[in-house]
């Protein structure tokens, strides 16, 4: 046992040598198309002059400095409660895990559809600003919480007024040429996921060395700089004036808003939102009881990079084939994927094996959101696409606010293992719900291209 330390140290930096090259890659990738395309672009603007290429690089750079603070101090919950808190039994931790993630997840399911709507209303990038600044005011502040009930507190305020990923999304559709739509959301996921690559491989390391308060520090700080650079270096052209003339002129009503297909790919996008979070918080959990509690914060921050290398890769991957493929073809192969590799994260036997199946699972279940995010945007209206992402947003956070249920009671009456093979049986489930929403996609394009054609045969009677 006296060489235990030395050995960690030499295979944490075999880790981040290996993890650095992952993250090198995507940055040595987005520099090239953004650097010497997107800064020197000679395509024509748009018509509102925004360079969607610059944007779409400031934009990718900003939400890769907020996912590197969330990869902070995010994963490490768990153990914080058992060394701070001092809540030590493994079912009972298990439930106040459910507890802290459910308060995010209603104050979040609240928030995103109010933010959605205002979005359309006020602007995307002042609701990618609010929730930046939000997030650095009040992140550090979970590292100073005496007992749990202020830590849940102090994350449902949180929750309500940070999240930068949808207000992310939507600025970037807003201000991007439609036939670009699903290469910048499958670039944009990987600023996410290597985000959280180096976030959870710096967090584990401050963790490990100077504690959780100098970790929760960090994200904030992190998220500050996020803020700054969309405040200074990211464009919109939201005119309040001109979006209020259009919302006079055009009222719809909520059946043409929320049509079957609409509807049907909510449907996805909640199991989905159960599948996906159900396991998001129980990672150190699983971490733990594979190798023991000794070293597992410097594991968990392993096992999560390798997932957010999955996701990094299933980034590139889905945004380029998505403006190849249509995206409902690609949904089917991913979600059998996805099943698979998280049924095999349950039975793994040793960390190794736990870091090779997240990697796996990571690659394909990170491509569900960006294609259904994309089927969405194809068959919506430009002008409420706020709306859109908002409730999208909402009926994903509402799947984590009934994980966090399911998730303490499987975890109480199965271990922890039990929550990786209850999210493959859902994600299998999503198989099946395919199905029906693919068919009304393909009704309403039917229906919309029957309309377009009368309207043809009118114009020229």
């Amino acid at each position: 046992m006296k060489y235990a330390h030395k050995f960690d140290f030499s295979l944490s930096e075999v880790y981040i040598w290996r993890q650095t090259f992952y993250f090198t890659a995507g940055y040595r990738y987005l520099s090239e198309i953004g650097l010497k395309n997107m800064l020197n672009s000679a395509e024509p603007l748009p018509a509102s002059g925004i360079n969607w290429k610059q944007n779409l690089f400031v934009i990718w750079l900003s939400q890769f400095f907020a996912m590197v603070g969330f990869g902070c101090c995010m994963p490490f919950i768990p153990l914080l409660l058992k060394e701070n808190l001092h809540i030590d039994d493994e079912n009972v931790r298990g439930v106040y895990v459910s507890i802290y993630y459910l308060a995010a997840m209603v104050s979040l399911c609240i928030a995103t559809a109010v933010w959605g709507m205002l979005a359309d209303r006020f602007g995307r990038k002042l609701m990618l600003l609010r929730a930046s600044y939000a997030a650095a005011l009040f992140y550090p502040l979970l590292a100073l919480a005496p007992n749990f009930w202020v830590l849940a507190t102090i994350r449902f305020v949180c929750s309500f007024f940070s999240g930068t990923v949808n207000p992310a999304q939507t600025l970037l559709i807003a201000t991007t040429p439609s036939e670009k739509h699903g290469f910048v959301l499958g670039v944009l996921s990987t600023a996410t996921s290597s985000g959280n690559m180096l976030g959870y491989l710096l967090g584990g390391m401050i963790v490990h060395y100077y504690g959780y308060t100098t970790a929760f520090f960090t994200c904030g700080a992190i998220y500050l700089a996020s803020a700054l650079l969309v405040q200074f270096f990211a464009k919109d052209d939201f005119s309040v004036k001109l979006v209020k003339k259009r919302r006079e002129k055009s009222k719809y009503k909520f059946k043409e808003v929320a049509t079957p297909a609409v509807i049907w790919l909510l449907a996805l996008f909640l199991c989905f939102g159960v599948a996906n979070r159900l396991v998001q918080p129980y990672m150190a959990l699983l971490v733990e009881t594979i190798h023991g509690f000794k070293g597992a914060a410097f594991f968990t921050g392993i096992v999560s990079a390798a997932s957010s290398a999955g996701g990094f890769l299933s980034g590139l991957c889905v945004g380029w084939l998505c403006d190849r493929i249509a995206p409902r073809k690609l949904l089917l192969p991913i979600l059998i994927a996805g099943a698979a590799f998280t049924a095999a994260m349950a039975f793994s036997t040793n960390v190794e094996m736990l870091i090779l199946t997240r990697f796996l699972a990571a690659f394909a279940v990170s491509g569900i959101q960006p294609v259904l995010q994309l089927i969405l945007t194809r068959i919506t209206r430009p002008e409420l696409r706020g709306t859109y992402f908002g409730w999208s947003g909402s009926i994903n956070t509402a799947g984590g606010i009934i994980c966090s249920f399911l998730g303490g009671g499987v975890v109480w009456f199965s271990g922890v293992r039990g929550v990786y093979v209850a999210s493959a049986i859902l994600l299998a489930l999503m198989i099946c719900l395919r199905l029906p929403a693919v068919l009304a996609i393909r009704k309403e394009e039917l229906a919309s291209g029957e309309s377009a054609a009368d309207d043809g045969q009118t114009e020229k009677a």
